[in-house]
């Protein structure tokens, strides 16, 4: 690599909204970048850019995709951007995060944790501290109870 082509390099796997690289059966790198609610996947052959910095060219493929490039340069700007934060994680949901609850309230119990003890690895310190006695010590008994029968067969329910 020359002069001028190092000093427009990155180093991808440096940043902070690189996700994944993944390499297919063909050799190609696919980089997914994740920020600022954006995700955008770049398909790179050459180097290898989980090591070493690269210069990157992007490869327009005629005129009628033009128009899809600047929009999807537009999200690389918006991801690489100053100020990026990094993707925030997934909201549970209704019955997903009672599910959610009842495996680690059981995997607390089985590794020998009281209801409090849960308690503070579902909600946290201080949401325990606040809640502990206004029916928080109930809603970690009925989780562990969900958690007692999903590992008793009724996970067989929700593969239906």
């Amino acid at each position: 690599m020359d002069a001028a082509s190092r000093e427009g390099s990155v180093l991808l796997a440096g940043l902070p909204s690189l996700e994944h690289i993944l390499i297919d059966a063909r050799g190609r790198q696919h980089v997914v970048l994740r920020s600022n609610a954006r995700a955008l996947q770049l398909t790179i052959e050459g180097a290898e850019v989980a090591e070493l910095p690269v210069a990157l060219s992007f490869l327009v493929r005629g005129f009628a995709a033009i128009r899809d490039a600047g929009d999807r340069l537009h999200t690389l700007r918006r991801i690489l951007s100053a100020k990026a934060r990094l993707p925030m994680a997934p909201r549970w949901r209704g019955t997903r995060l009672n599910l959610r609850n009842a495996l680690i309230a059981l995997d607390g119990r089985r590794a020998g944790a009281n209801y409090r003890e849960i308690a503070v690895l579902l909600y946290g310190d201080e949401y325990v501290e606040r809640n502990w006695r206004t029916g928080l010590k109930e809603r970690v008994r009925r989780d562990l109870q969900r958690g007692l029968l999903l590992s008793a067969g009724g996970y067989r329910d929700l593969l239906k």
